[in-house]
Protein backbone atom coordinates (compact mmCIF):
# COMPACT_ATOMS: atom_id res chain seq x y z
CA UNK A 1 0.00 0.00 0.00
CA UNK A 2 1.36 3.79 -0.36
CA UNK A 3 2.59 5.61 2.53
CA UNK A 4 -0.33 8.03 2.19
CA UNK A 5 -3.02 5.41 3.20
CA UNK A 6 -1.11 3.71 6.20
CA UNK A 7 0.93 6.77 7.97
CA UNK A 8 -1.89 7.29 9.99
CA UNK A 9 -1.15 3.81 11.24
CA UNK A 10 2.04 3.89 11.46
CA UNK A 11 2.05 7.26 13.14
CA UNK A 12 -0.08 5.09 16.06
CA UNK A 13 2.35 2.41 16.45
CA UNK A 14 5.27 4.98 16.81
CA UNK A 15 3.78 6.66 19.53
CA UNK A 16 2.39 3.43 21.23
CA UNK A 17 -1.33 3.98 20.43
CA UNK A 18 -1.77 0.95 18.34
CA UNK A 19 0.31 -2.27 18.24
CA UNK A 20 3.20 -3.39 15.91
CA UNK A 21 2.50 -6.64 13.46
CA UNK A 22 6.34 -7.78 14.13
CA UNK A 23 9.09 -6.48 16.08
CA UNK A 24 12.36 -7.83 15.75
CA UNK A 25 14.80 -6.84 18.62
CA UNK A 26 18.18 -6.97 19.17
CA UNK A 27 19.62 -6.03 15.93
CA UNK A 28 22.98 -4.38 15.09
CA UNK A 29 21.21 -2.10 12.59
CA UNK A 30 23.18 -1.40 9.41
CA UNK A 31 21.96 2.59 9.10
CA UNK A 32 23.22 2.89 5.08
CA UNK A 33 21.69 6.96 5.30
CA UNK A 34 24.36 7.78 8.05
CA UNK A 35 27.25 4.99 7.78
CA UNK A 36 26.48 3.82 11.12
CA UNK A 37 25.71 0.42 12.94
CA UNK A 38 23.50 0.70 15.59
CA UNK A 39 21.71 -1.22 18.30
CA UNK A 40 18.24 -1.06 18.08
CA UNK A 41 14.48 -2.32 17.05
CA UNK A 42 12.19 -2.05 14.41
CA UNK A 43 8.68 -2.04 14.74
CA UNK A 44 6.55 -3.38 11.31
CA UNK A 45 2.97 -2.59 10.92
CA UNK A 46 1.63 -4.13 7.48
CA UNK A 47 4.21 -3.64 5.50
CA UNK A 48 5.92 -1.01 6.39
CA UNK A 49 8.15 0.17 9.44
CA UNK A 50 6.72 2.11 11.81
CA UNK A 51 10.06 2.86 14.70
CA UNK A 52 13.28 2.21 14.86
CA UNK A 53 14.18 2.46 18.34
CA UNK A 54 13.37 0.61 21.72
CA UNK A 55 10.23 -1.09 20.97
CA UNK A 56 8.47 -2.01 24.01
CA UNK A 57 5.70 0.38 23.66
CA UNK A 58 5.05 -0.96 20.64
CA UNK A 59 4.34 -4.88 21.62
CA UNK A 60 0.88 -6.12 21.87
CA UNK A 61 -0.64 -9.85 22.75
CA UNK A 62 -0.91 -10.85 19.29
CA UNK A 63 2.52 -8.96 18.41
CA UNK A 64 5.19 -11.92 16.64
CA UNK A 65 8.89 -10.96 18.37
CA UNK A 66 11.81 -11.98 17.12
CA UNK A 67 15.08 -11.86 19.09
CA UNK A 68 17.69 -11.66 16.56
CA UNK A 69 20.57 -11.87 18.99
CA UNK A 70 22.81 -9.01 18.12
CA UNK A 71 22.71 -10.48 14.11
CA UNK A 72 23.42 -7.40 11.40
CA UNK A 73 20.26 -6.26 9.96
CA UNK A 74 20.25 -4.03 6.18
CA UNK A 75 18.05 -3.44 3.63
CA UNK A 76 16.70 -5.18 1.06
CA UNK A 77 19.25 -5.41 -1.81
CA UNK A 78 18.28 -3.32 -4.82
CA UNK A 79 19.78 -4.03 -8.69
CA UNK A 80 20.00 -0.96 -10.28
CA UNK A 81 20.08 -2.39 -13.85
CA UNK A 82 18.93 -5.69 -15.42
CA UNK A 83 17.49 -7.20 -17.83
CA UNK A 84 15.30 -10.10 -17.20
CA UNK A 85 15.12 -11.53 -20.14
CA UNK A 86 18.51 -11.84 -20.28
CA UNK A 87 18.16 -14.69 -17.55
CA UNK A 88 15.94 -16.52 -20.00
CA UNK A 89 13.54 -16.82 -17.10
CA UNK A 90 10.25 -15.46 -16.39
CA UNK A 91 9.91 -12.22 -14.19
CA UNK A 92 8.13 -14.79 -11.76
CA UNK A 93 11.16 -17.57 -12.43
CA UNK A 94 13.62 -14.38 -11.84
CA UNK A 95 12.31 -13.46 -8.44
CA UNK A 96 12.27 -17.24 -7.45
CA UNK A 97 16.23 -17.46 -7.73
CA UNK A 98 17.36 -14.07 -6.38
CA UNK A 99 15.20 -13.55 -3.32
CA UNK A 100 16.69 -15.72 -1.46
CA UNK A 101 20.02 -13.84 -2.47
CA UNK A 102 18.72 -10.77 -0.81
CA UNK A 103 17.81 -8.96 -3.97
CA UNK A 104 14.19 -7.72 -3.13
CA UNK A 105 13.87 -5.25 -5.62
CA UNK A 106 15.03 -4.62 -9.34
CA UNK A 107 14.78 -1.73 -11.62
CA UNK A 108 14.24 -3.61 -15.09
CA UNK A 109 14.36 -2.71 -18.56
CA UNK A 110 12.91 -4.83 -21.20
CA UNK A 111 14.09 -3.93 -23.63
CA UNK A 112 14.79 -7.67 -25.48
CA UNK A 113 10.93 -7.94 -25.36
CA UNK A 114 10.22 -4.57 -26.25
CA UNK A 115 11.96 -5.19 -29.65
CA UNK A 116 9.77 -7.70 -30.22
CA UNK A 117 6.39 -7.27 -28.93
CA UNK A 118 6.65 -3.68 -28.36
CA UNK A 119 4.39 -1.83 -26.06
CA UNK A 120 2.63 -4.67 -25.02
CA UNK A 121 5.55 -6.75 -24.21
CA UNK A 122 6.23 -4.13 -21.59
CA UNK A 123 2.67 -4.25 -20.49
CA UNK A 124 2.54 -7.86 -19.97
CA UNK A 125 5.90 -7.33 -18.03
CA UNK A 126 4.22 -5.18 -16.10
CA UNK A 127 1.26 -6.86 -15.39
CA UNK A 128 3.12 -10.17 -13.98
CA UNK A 129 5.61 -8.00 -12.20
CA UNK A 130 2.35 -6.73 -10.17
CA UNK A 131 2.25 -10.87 -8.46
CA UNK A 132 5.34 -11.67 -7.54
CA UNK A 133 6.95 -10.57 -3.84
CA UNK A 134 9.89 -8.69 -5.45
CA UNK A 135 9.30 -5.05 -5.71
CA UNK A 136 9.73 -4.66 -9.93
CA UNK A 137 10.32 -1.45 -11.00
CA UNK A 138 9.97 -0.64 -15.04
CA UNK A 139 12.62 1.75 -17.06
CA UNK A 140 11.06 2.04 -20.18
CA UNK A 141 13.07 0.34 -23.63
CA UNK A 142 14.31 3.99 -25.42
CA UNK A 143 15.90 2.35 -28.08
CA UNK A 144 13.73 0.13 -30.18
CA UNK A 145 14.32 -1.47 -32.83
CA UNK A 146 18.07 -1.62 -30.84
CA UNK A 147 20.01 -1.17 -34.55
CA UNK A 148 19.42 -0.02 -38.40
CA UNK A 149 17.01 -2.16 -39.90
CA UNK A 150 19.87 -3.83 -42.32
CA UNK A 151 21.42 -5.23 -39.06
CA UNK A 152 18.40 -6.55 -37.81
CA UNK A 153 14.34 -7.43 -38.24
CA UNK A 154 12.67 -5.94 -35.50
CA UNK A 155 9.35 -6.54 -34.57
CA UNK A 156 8.10 -3.38 -33.14
CA UNK A 157 8.95 0.31 -32.72
CA UNK A 158 8.39 2.54 -29.53
CA UNK A 159 8.11 6.35 -29.96
CA UNK A 160 7.57 8.96 -27.81
CA UNK A 161 3.70 8.63 -27.39
CA UNK A 162 4.72 5.28 -26.43
CA UNK A 163 7.07 6.62 -23.51
CA UNK A 164 4.31 9.17 -22.42
CA UNK A 165 2.10 6.37 -22.50
CA UNK A 166 4.07 4.05 -20.13
CA UNK A 167 5.19 6.48 -18.15
CA UNK A 168 1.07 6.82 -16.22
CA UNK A 169 2.15 3.28 -14.92
CA UNK A 170 2.76 3.30 -11.26
CA UNK A 171 5.61 1.25 -11.38
CA UNK A 172 7.75 3.02 -14.21
CA UNK A 173 10.53 5.59 -12.86
CA UNK A 174 13.03 5.89 -15.70
CA UNK A 175 13.20 5.94 -19.63
CA UNK A 176 15.73 2.60 -19.77
CA UNK A 177 19.08 3.07 -21.46
CA UNK A 178 19.89 5.30 -23.82
CA UNK A 179 21.94 3.17 -25.99
CA UNK A 180 21.45 5.57 -29.38
CA UNK A 181 24.42 7.91 -28.10
CA UNK A 182 25.07 9.46 -31.35
CA UNK A 183 21.22 10.32 -31.68
CA UNK A 184 21.09 12.51 -28.37
CA UNK A 185 24.69 14.61 -29.43
CA UNK A 186 23.20 14.91 -32.90
CA UNK A 187 19.70 15.53 -31.80
CA UNK A 188 17.40 12.84 -33.69
CA UNK A 189 14.45 14.65 -32.70
CA UNK A 190 12.86 11.13 -31.84
CA UNK A 191 15.37 10.35 -28.87
CA UNK A 192 15.30 14.09 -28.11
CA UNK A 193 11.75 13.69 -27.51
CA UNK A 194 11.92 10.46 -25.30
CA UNK A 195 13.70 12.66 -23.24
CA UNK A 196 12.16 15.43 -23.12
CA UNK A 197 8.81 14.11 -22.49
CA UNK A 198 10.56 11.78 -19.68
CA UNK A 199 11.76 14.44 -18.10
CA UNK A 200 8.50 16.90 -18.50
CA UNK A 201 7.49 13.78 -16.27
CA UNK A 202 9.69 13.89 -13.71
CA UNK A 203 11.22 10.78 -14.30
CA UNK A 204 15.14 9.87 -14.79
CA UNK A 205 16.54 8.93 -18.05
CA UNK A 206 19.14 6.09 -17.82
CA UNK A 207 22.68 5.83 -19.55
CA UNK A 208 24.40 4.00 -21.96
CA UNK A 209 28.09 5.69 -23.06
CA UNK A 210 31.23 5.10 -24.24
CA UNK A 211 32.00 8.29 -26.04
CA UNK A 212 34.79 11.20 -25.70
CA UNK A 213 34.83 13.58 -23.13
CA UNK A 214 33.12 16.28 -25.39
CA UNK A 215 30.25 14.05 -26.15
CA UNK A 216 29.91 12.68 -22.97
CA UNK A 217 29.43 16.74 -21.84
CA UNK A 218 26.70 17.11 -24.76
CA UNK A 219 25.18 13.08 -23.40
CA UNK A 220 24.63 14.70 -20.10
CA UNK A 221 23.17 18.19 -21.00
CA UNK A 222 20.76 16.58 -22.36
CA UNK A 223 19.45 15.33 -18.88
CA UNK A 224 21.20 11.74 -18.80
CA UNK A 225 21.82 10.50 -15.10
CA UNK A 226 23.49 7.43 -15.27
CA UNK A 227 25.38 5.03 -17.24
CA UNK A 228 26.63 1.57 -16.61
CA UNK A 229 28.57 1.26 -19.77
CA UNK A 230 32.44 2.34 -17.87
CA UNK A 231 34.78 -0.62 -18.55
CA UNK A 232 37.92 1.59 -16.72
CA UNK A 233 38.81 3.51 -13.69
CA UNK A 234 39.18 6.36 -16.33
CA UNK A 235 36.03 6.17 -17.96
CA UNK A 236 34.31 5.67 -14.32
CA UNK A 237 35.83 8.64 -12.91
CA UNK A 238 34.84 11.05 -16.13
CA UNK A 239 31.24 10.01 -15.45
CA UNK A 240 31.22 10.84 -11.84
CA UNK A 241 32.97 14.31 -12.67
CA UNK A 242 30.20 14.91 -14.94
CA UNK A 243 27.65 13.98 -11.80
CA UNK A 244 26.33 11.24 -13.14
CA UNK A 245 25.37 7.84 -11.46
CA UNK A 246 28.35 5.49 -11.87
CA UNK A 247 26.55 1.64 -12.26
CA UNK A 248 29.11 -0.52 -12.14
CA UNK A 249 28.42 -4.37 -13.77
CA UNK A 250 29.35 -7.42 -12.91
CA UNK A 251 27.09 -10.36 -14.64
CA UNK A 252 27.31 -12.79 -16.47
CA UNK A 253 28.31 -11.04 -20.04
CA UNK A 254 30.33 -7.62 -18.62
CA UNK A 255 32.41 -7.83 -15.60
CA UNK A 256 34.12 -4.40 -14.88
CA UNK A 257 33.93 -4.45 -11.08
CA UNK A 258 37.68 -4.80 -10.38
CA UNK A 259 38.73 -2.31 -12.71
CA UNK A 260 35.57 0.51 -12.20
CA UNK A 261 35.71 0.44 -8.23
CA UNK A 262 39.24 1.79 -7.64
CA UNK A 263 37.38 5.12 -8.52
CA UNK A 264 36.32 4.24 -4.53
CA UNK A 265 39.12 2.32 -3.79
CA UNK A 266 42.03 4.12 -5.16
CA UNK A 267 40.84 7.91 -6.21
CA UNK A 268 38.64 7.96 -2.94
CA UNK A 269 35.47 9.34 -4.63
CA UNK A 270 32.19 9.76 -2.88
CA UNK A 271 30.84 6.79 -3.06
CA UNK A 272 27.42 7.77 -2.88
CA UNK A 273 26.87 7.69 -6.43
CA UNK A 274 28.14 4.91 -7.30
CA UNK A 275 25.43 1.71 -7.42
CA UNK A 276 26.51 -1.88 -7.77
CA UNK A 277 24.19 -4.26 -10.77
CA UNK A 278 24.40 -7.27 -12.45
CA UNK A 279 22.72 -5.79 -16.25
CA UNK A 280 22.61 -9.46 -17.10
CA UNK A 281 22.89 -12.62 -14.95
CA UNK A 282 22.60 -15.67 -16.37
CA UNK A 283 20.18 -18.66 -14.43
CA UNK A 284 23.25 -21.36 -13.39
CA UNK A 285 25.52 -17.73 -12.33
CA UNK A 286 22.51 -16.78 -10.41
CA UNK A 287 22.44 -20.74 -8.53
CA UNK A 288 25.80 -21.09 -8.33
CA UNK A 289 27.30 -17.87 -6.74
CA UNK A 290 24.68 -15.85 -5.95
CA UNK A 291 23.21 -12.44 -7.34
CA UNK A 292 23.19 -9.13 -5.94
CA UNK A 293 25.25 -10.94 -2.73
CA UNK A 294 27.92 -12.08 -4.77
CA UNK A 295 28.68 -8.33 -6.38
CA UNK A 296 28.37 -6.90 -2.98
CA UNK A 297 31.32 -9.62 -1.80
CA UNK A 298 33.01 -9.02 -5.03
CA UNK A 299 33.33 -5.14 -3.68
CA UNK A 300 34.23 -5.80 -0.30
CA UNK A 301 37.19 -8.32 -1.83
CA UNK A 302 38.64 -5.47 -3.63
CA UNK A 303 38.88 -3.16 -0.75
CA UNK A 304 35.19 -1.25 -0.40
CA UNK A 305 34.26 -1.01 2.79
CA UNK A 306 31.17 -3.32 3.50
CA UNK A 307 29.50 -0.52 4.78
CA UNK A 308 29.72 1.43 1.70
CA UNK A 309 29.29 -1.97 -0.34
CA UNK A 310 25.56 -2.24 0.87
CA UNK A 311 25.33 1.49 0.23
CA UNK A 312 25.76 0.56 -3.22
CA UNK A 313 22.82 -1.68 -3.58
CA UNK A 314 20.34 -0.14 -1.54
CA UNK A 315 19.89 3.96 -0.30
CA UNK A 316 22.28 5.03 -3.50
CA UNK A 317 20.29 3.00 -5.78
CA UNK A 318 16.73 4.47 -4.20
CA UNK A 319 17.74 7.80 -4.09
CA UNK A 320 18.84 7.77 -7.81
CA UNK A 321 15.25 6.42 -8.92
CA UNK A 322 13.42 8.74 -6.66
CA UNK A 323 12.11 6.15 -4.60
CA UNK A 324 14.06 6.21 -1.28
CA UNK A 325 10.77 7.73 0.57
CA UNK A 326 9.43 3.44 0.09
CA UNK A 327 12.68 1.69 0.08
CA UNK A 328 16.23 1.66 0.08
CA UNK A 329 16.64 2.08 3.72
CA UNK A 330 15.46 1.33 7.46
CA UNK A 331 13.33 3.84 8.64
CA UNK A 332 9.46 4.63 9.55
CA UNK A 333 7.50 5.09 6.57
CA UNK A 334 9.78 2.71 4.23
CA UNK A 335 9.07 -0.43 3.64
CA UNK A 336 10.10 -3.63 5.49
CA UNK A 337 12.02 -5.21 3.27
CA UNK A 338 15.49 -6.35 5.14
CA UNK A 339 17.94 -8.64 5.53
CA UNK A 340 18.64 -10.68 8.48
CA UNK A 341 22.82 -11.34 7.26
CA UNK A 342 24.83 -14.70 8.41
CA UNK A 343 28.04 -12.13 8.53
Amino acid sequence: MKLYEVNEDLIDVAMGRLKADIVLRNTNLINVSTGEILRADVAIKGERIALVEDSSHTVGDSTKVFDLKDKYVCPGFLDGHVHIESSMVTVTQFAKGVLPHGTTGVFIDPHEIANVLGVEGVKLMIEESRHVPLRVYVTIPSCVPASFPEFETAGAEIGPKDVEELLAYDNVVALGEMMNYPGIIYKDKKMIDEVKVTLKHGKVVEGHFYGNIMELNAYVSAGISSSHESTSKEIGLAKARLGMYVMIREGSAWKDLKEVIKIVTEDGIDSRRVCLVSDDRHPEDIVNEGHLDHIVNRAIEEGVDPIKAIQMVTINTAEHFNVDNDLGLIAPGRYADLLVLDK
